[in-house]
């Protein structure tokens, strides 16, 4: 379990580190808060985010867009046009 000290310097170490210096999990850690901010700031505004994801896309013509309260698959075009492919 960690210490509030423990998290306190875990947390400036992070923070006094160019973002070219940290490891995947530290950049991470550092872009957590923006990147909830920013989910809960667009799902306020009814908005979505899109998002590429590996596990369910079939290639990179694929996105999800993600809404506070499902999750679609779509496909993009040529033009940059999405298309509803499923809810999932």
């Amino acid at each position: 379990m960690y210490t509030q000290q423990h998290l306190m310097r875990t947390t400036a170490d992070i923070r006094s580190k160019s973002v070219f210096e940290l490891s995947a999990e530290e950049l991470s850690e550092r872009l957590k808060p923006t990147a909830d901010a920013v989910k809960r700031e667009t799902f306020s505004r009814n908005g979505y985010l899109t998002y590429f994801d590996q596990a369910i896309c079939p290639d990179t013509s694929y996105m999800v867009h993600e809404y506070r309260d499902k999750k679609e698959l779509v496909q993009i075009d040529d033009k940059g046009k999405a298309h509803f492919i499923k809810i999932l």
